[in-house]
């Protein structure tokens, strides 16, 4: 009997034994298990930080081309200054910067910047402009003249603060500028698709199995691309001074250069009271004025197709110093340029095709566009006022990446340079919507968005699910 209990004392102590042992077996591997979660996670968080020193390397890279101005090409479209560039290698990555825009069919890409001013901006355009918009209906300009101005009296078929009270979750009108043009989806009748196209996500992962063909740009006509809210210029002339102002009468015109007939034609002007509207109006202008001697005599204003570049590099009409809006007609395609009032599809296409054979140097002026006889002077008149040659705030993004282990981020940011050090607009980080292509073995960016191969779900790039713009 004895000999019975001792036993069962031996086996239940065994048994004591062995569970204390799986116990601390057990907590042996959650701490493994722990530690090596901590590991992982420090190692991908210092792979984050590292891929976003190197994506910012991309953004001062693309501000110091910004500043060279939109007359250099470089700034556009240049892989030696942007593409794969090599910012370090720790010893286990190599880290590197791509920096790029769509391209103009939007299913390629360009490894440069994007002018602003080469798209409609939405804060200055008037209601005959939205209305040329691709798929732009009433319903919608009028929704977005109301969501933006200041009263509170709805247009014909637009929405005041009443009809967002009644959504399901309410929210205030902006009752002044748009600050990012994804504010859009704000508006009512604006949705992802009618921005961004039927892939309804401007930044849909080309390195998922469910990305569409079109990829990170969607289809041929998304709204998005044609749109900004950050076009701006210096009223200023080529050198950087202040142009003249053809209406105060405080202004004292050099004479170095101008004709004598252009100063007769001003002073009489000022002296009759006679505003200039624009300075392109001074082309082959002609206007009857009162003299001191009370005679009424027909005087011209001595500018010519020849002497239009300089009168519109010295003069303006306003005493604004920043001018907001303007389209860049070197920059802006046949979509953007067939919204301005004047210009039909037909001269937008002109415009796009002429400016091709027009050098650098020429494109500088807008006069270029009477000068190569894109367009007479009654319609060069007439579209001028809504235009410019110049571009001063680009638009891009970047992706910074580590080889081989494919960690990365992706920023978009919009620089300005008409306030002289180039500086930023706009800075997003936008890597939780997915990679914008494919990054291939070596760990290159693949340059066309189209044929781009994409990566299968269970592959070693640590990739985001793509997301809908907010």
């Amino acid at each position: 009997m004895n000999f019975d209990c001792s036993n069962r004392r031996r086996g239940f102590v065994l048994i004591a034994i062995l569970i204390v042992v799986m116990l601390a077996a057990m907590i042996a591997m959650s701490l493994l298990f722990r530690m090596k979660a901590e590991e992982t996670a420090t190692a991908a968080g210092s792979g984050a930080e590292q891929a976003w020193a190197a994506a910012m390397s991309g953004v001062r890279e693309a501000m110091r081309v910004a500043a060279t101005g939109s007359e250099n090409p470089d700034v556009f479209d240049s892989p030696d200054l942007f593409r794969e560039r090599l910012v370090f290698d720790d010893g286990s990555d190599r880290w590197h910067f791509t920096v790029y825009s769509p391209g103009d069919d939007g299913m390629t890409l360009r490894y440069g910047l994007t002018d602003e001013a080469g798209k409609l901006n939405l804060n200055h355009a008037t209601e005959e402009m939205l209305a040329r918009l691709p798929g732009m209906k009433p319903l919608l300009s009028h929704a977005l003249l109301d969501f933006i101005d200041a009263d509170d009296a709805p247009l014909p078929e637009g929405a005041e603060q009443p009809y967002y009270d009644t959504l399901a979750k309410p929210y205030a009108v902006r009752n002044g500028p748009l600050d990012t043009v994804d504010e859009l989806l704000l508006v009512r009748g604006f949705t992802p698709a009618l921005l961004y196209g039927e892939a309804a996500n401007p930044y849909r992962s080309a390195a998922t199995d469910d990305a569409p063909p079109a990829a990170d740009f969607g289809p041929a006509s998304p709204l998005r691309p044609l749109l900004t809210v950050s076009s701006f210029e210096p009223n200023t002339g080529t050198d950087g001074a202040p142009r003249w102002n053809l209406n105060d009468p405080a202004e004292n015109f050099p004479t170095n250069g101008v004709p004598a007939a252009t100063l007769a034609y001003v002073a009489a002007l000022r002296s009759n009271q006679i505003p200039v509207a624009y300075a392109s109006d001074l082309l082959d202008a002609k206007q009857v004025v009162r003299t001191t001697n009370g005679v009424d005599v027909e005087l011209s204003s001595g500018i010519s197709n020849d002497g239009l570049p300089l009168a519109l590099d010295l003069f303006t009409t306003v005493a604004d110093t920043e001018l907001a809006g303007l389209i860049n007609v070197n920059t802006a395609s046949r979509a953007v340029l067939a919204c301005v009032p004047g210009l039909d599809d037909a001269l937008a296409d002109a415009i796009v095709s002429a400016r091709q054979s027009v050098s650098p140097d020429r494109r500088k002026n807008l006069a270029w566009l009477v000068q190569e006889h894109v367009l007479d002077a009654d319609k060069f008149r007439a579209v001028a006022p809504y235009l410019t040659s110049r571009g001063f705030q680009f638009s891009f993004r970047v992706i910074g990446y580590g080889v081989p282990s494919g960690r990365h981020r992706v920023i978009e940011a919009i620089v300005d340079t008409a306030r002289g050090n180039p500086t930023l607009l706009y800075l997003r980080d936008v890597t939780r919507l997915g990679l914008p292509f494919k990054l291939e073995p070596g760990g290159e960016p693949s340059a066309d968005l189209k044929t781009a191969p994409r990566t299968p779900r269970n592959a070693s790039l640590h990739t985001t699910p793509p997301g809908p713009q907010i």
